[in-house]
């Protein structure tokens, strides 16, 4: 049964086709594109074309889909939620020398700091699930490498600005990729 190979299929298209549109439109340039952000762009292109090409040879079996269709969904809410976040104070291309101007705690940035590149992350781990081959897990730590480069650089620029106070408070209580567990007992109310 082909179904849920096509299904993971066509969600991993649509996903990265909306990735695609995010990073031509919504992202603001101040400089142009930034050579590393150049870099990550074709990585990313080529991951994913890996990973479509790998899903279109595979068979799903119920798990891998159950897993990376999950994972898929939640690439697509998260990214969705982070541009709606974004939408009137957009973002930066990632790499840009910019100094930031505002600091974004609401949406998904009350979880996680860096909510795009999680949802990123998500979708090329969904489809390395999907795709059933273990060599492109390699493939997502390369771009986990380049988005962690990424998210360090933009909190050194936000250490270094005039907002470097309220970042590192936010910094204390939030995630970078994940969000932060939090144990009973160590915050107060009131």
């Amino acid at each position: 049964m082909r179904l849920p190979q096509d299904i993971l299929l066509i969600a991993a298209s649509v996903i990265f086709l909306a990735f695609t549109i995010g990073y031509a439109l919504h992202f603001r340039r101040p400089e142009g594109t930034p050579w590393p952000m150049r870099v990550l762009a074709v990585l990313s292109g080529a991951t994913t074309a890996g990973v479509i090409a790998e899903i279109t040879d595979t068979r799903a079996t119920w798990a891998s889909f159950i897993a990376a269709g999950a994972l898929l969904a939640a690439s697509a809410l998260l990214y969705g939620w982070a541009i709606a976040t974004t939408r009137r104070q957009r973002l930066s291309l990632a790499f840009s020398k910019d100094a930031p101007a505002f600091l974004l705690v609401e949406g998904p940035y009350r979880l996680v700091r860096h909510p795009f590149y999680t949802a990123y992350l998500l979708y090329w781990i969904g489809g390395a699930i999907a795709a059933r081959e273990a060599w492109l897990l390699l493939a997502v730590a390369v771009m986990a490498a380049g988005f962690a480069w990424a998210a360090l650089r933009e909190e050194g620029k936000f250490a270094a600005s005039s907002l470097g106070g309220a970042y590192a408070a936010y910094r204390a209580r939030t995630g970078m990729f994940l969000p932060r567990l939090r144990r009973p007992g160590l915050h107060r109310q009131g």
